[in-house]
């Protein structure tokens, strides 16, 4: 069963959602959004039209969640405008006994942020505080699309960021001393860089996936001129992977074919798994207590959780799917606090709107 529990309007286009994951912070909520300024009607043909800089603004919305008698609801706390914000993540451990957060943005650029309580208020208040840490540029006229972080399993104070751009390529970098220091940089792939991911058993390997339709595996220690494995088991471009932190060698990706794919890292020739949930598979994220369910940003069909450890005939089920109010579905998490249900939020590109939603797990979803 499922429940929508509030449906907030984020006025620019929303594409990414991200909680805390850090205790005395789960109720923190990131949305991410971005939005292309278009030019007026009269002037949209005009030679000066055509070669002007395309503009895209957006932000960072905070929020906090609250509970009361079974009912979720979300209150916005702060709003960061900036340039179009195309992805959001949460550094899995604290830097310096604070949560941080990095995104990339329209502009080439990474920057981080640091989140602490608010000192002006009471406590219980709602406000947290959001402090600009560094940023570095991954490109020049180039859009960041992805990042993710090293530290999800093997925690550490100096983590590495990796970020992937418009133009194909790739970086890796290191957190020393509040500035991000340059590892290793590549073309990755021949058209966009979709998205990028540590392999977090592992940090020495990246993962890529592009327009091109390949998923690449990297080892950083090696010279990236060539990747360790290429596939082109997806027939369109790879827009989502991730890592499961909970479980060694298992990887999942999603693609623009609209096929979900679980594989086991030291075998990449063939996937355990390949289910097509339909729609463009734009992120994925693992639970992060129960490593065989997966929630899926599934563009224009929702958004799904799935069982991928009762796999039958190379397939997994689908436990449940929530389509209410979508348009283009981009961002999808899982909250982290075992005190709320099973919570989820998601977000819907064109119509604004963040959804905020939870299910109930049946005794046999979870064996």
């Amino acid at each position: 069963m499922m429940e929508t529990h509030q449906v907030v309007d984020t006025g620019y286009y929303a594409d990414s959602v991200e909680w805390c994951p850090h205790t005395g912070y789960h109720d923190v909520l990131l949305c991410g959004t971005y939005q292309l300024e278009e030019s007026p009607k009269e002037k949209q043909n005009t030679e000066e039209t055509r070669t002007k800089p395309q503009t895209r603004h957006g932000d960072v919305q905070v929020y906090k969640v609250s509970q009361d008698n079974g009912s979720y609801s979300l209150t916005k706390t702060a709003v960061h405008e900036m340039p179009g914000v195309l992805d959001i993540k949460w550094s899995p451990d604290l830097v310096n006994g604070s949560p941080v957060f990095g995104l990339v943005n329209s502009v080439g650029v990474a920057e981080l942020y640091l989140v602490t309580n608010s000192e002006e208020t009471d406590v219980g208040s709602t406000e947290v505080k959001v402090t600009k840490l560094t940023e570095v540029s991954v490109g020049e006229e180039v859009l960041g699309l992805s990042l993710d972080w090293s530290n999800r399993v093997s925690k550490s104070n100096t983590p590495m960021l990796t970020t992937s751009s418009s133009d194909g390529c790739v970086q890796v970098h290191q957190l020393t001393s509040g500035e991000l220091t340059p590892v290793s940089s590549w073309k990755a792939h021949d058209y966009e860089a979709w998205i990028t991911a540590f392999n977090y058993w592992d940090t020495n390997v990246v993962y890529t996936g592009g327009d091109d339709c390949r998923l690449k595996g990297w080892d950083i220690r090696q010279k990236t001129s060539s990747p360790i494995f290429s596939s082109k088991r997806h027939e369109m471009g790879v827009c989502s992977i991730q890592s499961c932190p909970i479980r060694d060698h298992l990887l999942c990706t999603g693609s623009y074919d609209e096929h979900l794919l679980v594989w086991d890292s030291r075998q990449m020739k063939h996937p355990l798994a390949d289910t097509q949930i339909g729609g463009g598979v734009w992120r994925v994220k693992w639970h992060p207590g129960h490593a065989q369910l997966l929630l899926t940003a599934t563009m224009y069909n929702g958004y799904h959780v799935v069982d991928t450890e009762h796999i039958s005939d190379g397939k997994m089920d689908v436990l449940h799917h929530y389509d209410r109010d979508v348009s283009l579905g981009y961002g999808a998490d899982w909250c982290h606090s075992n005190a709320y249900n099973n919570l989820v939020a998601t977000c819907s590109f064109y119509n604004h709107s963040i959804q905020l939603w939870n299910f109930t797990i049946k005794n046999q979803d979870i064996r």
